[in-house]
Parts: C-alpha cells; structure tokens; sequence
C-alpha cells in the first residue's frame, strides 16, 4: 500500500480522511500545527480532543508548520510518502483582524514550501486542496469547474493562486474543490457550525438574506478526497468535491429549529464581503470517480446532534 502525507491532518477534513484512508490501509502520515484560528482555545482544543478519541490516528504523527520549509522537507524525508495531501491552511474566509496577515503567509508561501518540498521528494503525486471561494461569485448554475477564477476576497485569492502552481508541476496532481463543508468537531466559525453552537447553548443566531450554499457533510468531503487519492483517471485535473445541491441558509436554520423549538435567529442584509455561492457541479467527480455523496443537510444536522450528545460536547 502506498504511503500518504497530509498536511492539517490533525485539522476537520484532515482527521477524516486519514480515517478512511486507515480503513482502507494505507500508511498516513499527519503534519499539523494545530493553530487556533477563533480565538476560542477551549473550543479548539476540545475538538482537536474528539477528532483523535473518534477517527483513527496517523501512523506517524509529526508537530509542524508549513511556513516553516526545513521542518517540513525533514519530516517529507523522515517519511517518504508516495503521495502529498495539502490540506494545511488558514481555513476561514472571515477571520479575526489580528489574524487576517497570517492569510497570505500560510495559504500562500506556506503552500509554495508544500510544492516545493513535493517537488525534491520522492513522491509521485500531490492533492491540493482548493475552495469553491476561488472562484468568486458564482455565475452558472450549478458552476462548472472550467469557470473562471475570479476571487473577491484574500482567502478565494489565496487559493486560487495556489491552484496555478500547482499546475506548473511536472509530477502528478489533483486540484479539489471543497465548499460549505460542515460536520462535528468543525472549529472554522462556517454559519453551520454556529447555529448548531446557538441552538445548543440557547443562543440567538443570525443568517444572511439570500445566501444559499452548497452544504456539504464531512463524510461525503473525505470520501471524496480519497477517491482521487486513489484514481489514476483523477490526475492532471480539477474536481468540484460537494453535495451538489444548493440549500438556502433559512433551511438550514429552519431544520436546526425543528430540534430546538426555542432556537431564534435574525436574517441581516450581506455586506460587501459576501461572497455569493449556490451548487457546484459535480458531474465530472460523479462520472470519473464514482464519488456519490450521501447526506442531505437534515441527514447532516441529524447527525451532529446525536454526535454532540453522545460525546456531550457542549457540556461544561
């Protein structure tokens, strides 16, 4: 079986697919910083705590940051994978002002130490992780993965420079395009995460009129990650990894409510940062991959609450 590295293995997709890629019995490897991007420690720390008590933990498990070249060329080496999973990354289109110049320098220049590294190692393949925020607002519907990439914010920037190196490889790579991805143990503030947060704790919550998203359910996302892992038809090109399907956040919303009939929340008007998204098309991962996600948002919000009971995750 072949050896995988994954950058931000210890992260929510990270964790996930290196469980299923034990499941099928691949040698993983996590490098992981473990950067607390809410400025919630408590929070974070209790997540990262579930990720490794619920899924099956790496081979290897090295501390590190990709910002750093040496570390990460050192621990490549160390390991020697066949393939590089970068998952690594800053993963909030919205963060706070005191982190918002980490963006660049790890979306960014940490994902060229990742390229580089990949290129003057023995490994065969590199998996980029994306974002649907790379292309802006949409303009198709659903968008096409041959869209145009025109990002209006630094984090869509970020990602979307990264898919162009990416490409100047002369090895084999897969570019994937995650959007909307929610599950248990998320700690990125997406507005998934922070209903479920408010309808738990009885808090009020707020949504953005008009804003309909492609929600996207953990599991769906790691299996898609692995299946162009694993598929050779998969290099040299780009896959939209999603539901497919787009939902209002009102839905979203209003099936949080049906669990917690006293959950209220407020719609507001966007501000100039929203970025304006809907279903991506994911006919090419259906037709090359196989890749058939599974869980609709009521399967979805379902399941973090039994999750969240059952690990009594908002208990003090």
């Amino acid at each position: 079986m072949k050896k995988i590295f994954i950058t931000g293995g210890a992260g929510f997709i990270g964790s996930a697919l290196i469980h299923l890629l034990n499941k099928q019995g691949y040698e993983t490897a996590s490098f992981d910083a473990c950067l607390n991007f809410i400025d919630n420690p408590q929070y974070y720390q209790k997540c990262l705590f579930l990720r490794k008590k619920i899924y099956y933990q790496p081979s290897k498990n090295y501390t590190g940051d990709i910002r750093d070249k040496d570390s990460l060329l050192n621990v490549i080496n160390d390991f020697n994978p066949d393939i590089i999973v970068h998952l690594a990354g800053l993963p909030m289109a919205r963060v706070l002002e005191k982190f918002n110049h980490e963006m660049i320098s790890i979306n960014l220049f940490g994902t060229l130490n990742v390229l580089d590294v990949f290129e003057k190692s023995k490994a065969e393949k590199i998996v980029y992780a994306s974002s649907s925020m790379a292309y802006g607002h949409f303009h198709q519907i659903p968008q096409k993965e041959e869209a145009i990439l025109n990002p209006i914010n630094i984090y869509g920037a970020s990602k979307a420079s990264g898919e162009f190196f990416v490409k100047l490889s002369q090895k084999k790579w897969v570019i994937v395009r995650p959007t909307s991805v929610y599950g248990f143990t998320d700690c990125a503030n997406r507005v998934t995460q922070l209903l479920l947060d408010a309808a738990f704790l009885r808090k009020s919550a707020w949504i953005v009129r008009g804003e309909t998203l492609d929600f996207s359910f953990i599991d769906d996302v790691a299996d898609g990650f692995l299946r162009v892992i694993v598929e050779d038809k998969a290099n040299f090109q780009t896959f939209n990894i999603s539901r497919g399907e787009s939902r209002s956040t009102i839905e979203f919303a209003e099936i949080v409510k049906e669990h917690f009939p006293h959950f209220t929340y407020e719609i507001r008007d966007p501000d100039k940062q929203q970025v304006f998204r809907g279903p991506q098309d994911i006919r090419k991962a259906r037709q090359i991959l196989n890749y058939n996600p599974m869980f609709s948002i009521e399967d979805g919000i379902k399941r973090i609450i039994e999750q969240s009971k059952e690990y009594r995750f908002y208990e003090n």
